[in-house]
């Protein structure tokens, strides 16, 4: 069983010292620039989930969203959930929640192979939490604005052609 403050401190930490750190091989920026901001500021909620229930949480979201987060972010046992069937659940909530100006994301699952010809690694810089599952609900319309700002700042100059254009594409059909 899993102990939520634990939990807590161990995102704490990863938000803190992992994704927010700038990096020579990203231009200096932090990989999740404004991860540490959010978590300060108390705009992350955590929840813990054990697995086959992630598409029902994802969903809640419709309902549930409160503009004071910037993001819900959901942990679980690894074991409790592959990386496929993770792929899967946001892939699917993707279908719906973008009507609801939401979007689920998911970090590389800690079981999952790092490929370094990967197109979605940005020249090898490794963020995926080594113990958790993780997932999460934000406001499209905040993250698209943010992405908008990092785009005139330089920030997806180091990310590859292929991973811009999954962005991109991704991004127009929602």
């Amino acid at each position: 069983m899993i102990n939520l403050e634990q939990f807590r401190q161990e995102m704490e930490d990863w938000i803190i010292n992992v994704v927010s750190i700038p990096n020579p091989l990203t231009g200096n920026f932090p990989p999740c620039p404004y991860a540490k901001a959010a978590w300060l500021n108390n705009r992350v909620s955590l929840r813990w989930f054990h697995g086959p229930e992630l598409p029902e949480l994802l969903m809640e979201q419709i309902k549930t969203w409160n503009d004071d987060f910037e993001m819900v972010l959901f942990g679980c046992d690894p074991q409790n959930l592959d990386a496929q069937t993770l792929e899967k659940y946001i892939t699917e909530a993707n279908y719906i929640l973008p009507e609801h100006d939401l979007v689920a994301l998911a970090s590389p699952h800690p079981d999952k192979e790092y490929n370094t010809n990967n197109a979605n690694n940005v020249n090898d810089v490794i963020i995926t939490h080594p113990k958790y599952v993780l997932a999460s609900v934000q406001s499209f319309s905040q993250l698209q604005e943010a992405s908008d700002e990092l785009f005139r700042l330089g920030y997806f100059q180091y990310w590859s052609e292929e991973k811009l254009a999954v962005m991109k594409a991704e991004r127009a059909s929602r």
